[in-house]
C-alpha cells in the first residue's frame, strides 16, 4: 500500500507540474500573439480554455482522493496541499492566457500605443519567467531557485503603476484610444495577478519542502 500510494504521489505531482506547464503555455503564447499581432495563436489559445477547465476539476479530485484514502504522513500531505493550491493558480494562469488571447483579436493598429505595447510585452516577460521558475522549483525541490521572485514581484509592480499611468496619459491626450488602452490596463492586471500567483505558490513550494510558512521575501533570504 505505502509503495503504491508513493508511486501515484509521484504520478500525481508530475501531472500537476504538467498542468501548470500547460497553463504558462498558454499565457506565453497569448503574449507571443501579442507581439506579433498574430490572431490565429490568439484563437487557439482561446480554445484551450475548455481543457484547463476540465483537468482543473480532476487534478482537484485525484487531490482529495489521496488525502481520502491514504491517510498520508506530514511531508506527504505538504505536497498534496501544496499541489490543490498550485492547481488554483496554474488555471488562473492559464485563463489569464486566455483573455490575453481575446482582448488581442479586437486590435490591431497601435499606431497610437506602441509605446504601451512594448511595455507589457517587457512586463510579460518577467511574469512568465517567475513562473518558469516557481515549476521548475516544484519539480525538483530546489528552493534556492526561488530567491529572485521577490525581487522580480517589486519590478513587476513598479511597472504596472507605470502603464496603468501610462494608459491613463494616453486617454487623456486621445479620446480615441479609450478602448484600447482600456484593453492594456485589462492585461496590465492580468500579468500583475500572474506574478502574484507565481510569489504565492513560491511560497507553498517552500513550505512543500520545509515545512515553513513565510512571505516569498523571506523565502528569497
Amino acid at each position: 500500500m505505502n509503495e503504491y500510494f508513493h508511486l501515484e504521489l509521484g504520478s500525481y505531482k508530475e501531472q500537476v507540474n504538467w498542468y501548470g506547464r500547460f497553463a504558462l503555455g498558454m499565457l506565453k503564447n497569448s503574449l507571443m500573439a501579442f507581439e506579433t499581432i498574430d490572431r490565429e495563436v490568439a484563437a487557439d489559445v482561446v480554445r484551450q480554455k475548455e481543457y484547463i477547465a476540465s483537468q482543473y476539476d480532476l487534478l482537484n479530485e485525484r487531490g482529495v482522493l489521496l488525502i481520502a484514502l491514504n491517510q498520508p504522513m506530514a511531508a506527504d500531505l505538504r505536497l498534496i496541499a501544496c499541489s490543490l493550491d498550485m492547481i488554483t493558480s496554474s488555471e488562473r494562469v492559464g485563463r489569464y492566457g486566455k483573455d490575453i488571447g481575446e482582448l488581442l483579436v479586437q486590435f490591431e493598429n497601435r499606431d497610437h500605443v506602441a509605446l504601451l505595447a512594448k511595455q507589457l510585452t517587457e512586463m510579460g516577460s518577467i511574469t512568465t519567467s517567475m513562473l518558469d521558475i516557481v515549476y521548475n522549483a516544484f519539480a525538483t525541490g530546489d528552493t534556492e531557485t526561488l530567491s529572485p521572485l521577490s525581487d522580480m514581484e517589486e519590478t513587476i509592480d513598479q511597472m504596472y503603476d507605470v502603464i496603468y499611468a501610462d494608459c491613463v496619459a494616453a486617454m487623456e491626450a486621445n479620446v480615441s484610444v479609450v478602448p484600447q488602452c482600456s484593453a492594456y490596463h485589462m492585461i496590465n492586471r492580468y500579468l500583475e495577478r500572474s506574478a502574484d500567483h507565481a510569489c504565492r505558490m513560491g511560497e507553498k513550494v517552500y513550505y512543500m519542502r520545509t515545512g515553513k510558512r513565510v512571505a516569498i521575501d523571506h523565502v528569497s533570504e
